[in-house]
């Protein structure tokens, strides 16, 4: 497992876990990234916020919310 901000472009995994408060736990559900959901990183480039791409939508999550998500790595 690993952080969804150390994920490399091209990566996909499965969302393992999500750390956080109550208002980060629902904001980060109520985009689609739930456990067990599938996403891929589009971009990941230092200091900017870290483009996914899951559910049929590119989402941005800036870097201190991806050190939150815990990634499994599924095949390329």
């Amino acid at each position: 497992m690993q952080k969804l901000s150390t994920a490399n472009r091209g990566e996909k995994g499965r969302i393992a876990s999500v750390h956080g408060d109550a208002r980060f736990l629902s904001r980060i559900t109520s985009i689609g990234l739930t456990i067990g959901s599938v996403v891929e990183v589009i971009q990941n480039q230092k200091k900017r916020p870290v483009l996914v791409y899951g559910r049929d939508t590119m989402i941005a999550i800036n870097r201190s919310e991806c050190e939150k998500i815990m990634l499994e790595v599924v095949d390329r």
